[in-house]
């Protein structure tokens, strides 16, 4: 992939904006051996740039396989919105506080700092609202579900781009509103800035 096919893919499927594609699509070309080109393997480098312990559907690298969708983790993250068959701000911060806790806790070589905080409350952020959850971080469970497990885009169920483009500022605040919520946001807090 190259940063040009990136920028129209994102913006055609999912309404990204520019601002985060650039961002992301650098750090993709941050893992290639090729200087303006990368692949998906690429990004498949533990703690650099972009994989990360403490994932949302895979495995730590530290248990061998941290490419392939893992269902038990991601059952476990799914476990905090299905009350509601609907995605929110506070159930998203307790999935993330339990991925973080279990982590920890069977992970001998974790890793977590702020480069890790902000990918991972980033990426919680992205696919919320990438699945329709604007502001307030609500979303149809299914949709997300859809984009887990089958790795596609939710169309037959009714889900379309959302109208206004995802940004990094629309990122930054959802990132904002689901820490502030997080019963860890203390002790995340104080690791992430020690």
């Amino acid at each position: 992939m190259t940063l040009p096919h990136l920028l129209e893919g994102l913006a055609a499927g999912l309404n990204m904006g520019p601002d985060f594609t650039v961002l992301i699509g650098g750090l993709g070309l941050l893992s290639s051996p090729r200087p303006l080109a990368f692949d998906l393997t690429d990004l498949d480098q533990h703690n650099f740039p972009i994989e990360h312990d403490a994932s949302l559907s895979r495995e730590d690298a530290y248990f061998g396989n941290n490419h392939s969708f893992n269902s038990s983790i991601w059952n476990q993250t799914r476990s905090f919105f299905e009350k509601d068959q609907k995605t929110a701000l506070f159930p998203a911060a307790l999935a993330l506080a339990n991925r973080t806790a279990d982590s920890k806790e069977k992970n001998p070589q974790f890793v977590y700092g702020f480069r890790e905080f902000v990918q991972r409350y980033g990426e919680m952020s992205i696919f919320i609202q990438a699945m329709g959850g604007h502001q307030n971080g609500v979303t149809r469970l299914d949709w997300v579900n859809q984009l887990f497990v089958e790795e596609r885009l939710p169309y037959n169920l009714g889900w379309r781009p959302r109208a206004e483009p995802i940004t990094i500022p629309s990122l930054g605040k959802m990132v904002f509103d689901i820490f502030i919520v997080s019963p860890d946001k203390f002790s995340e807090g104080a690791t992430i800035t020690a």
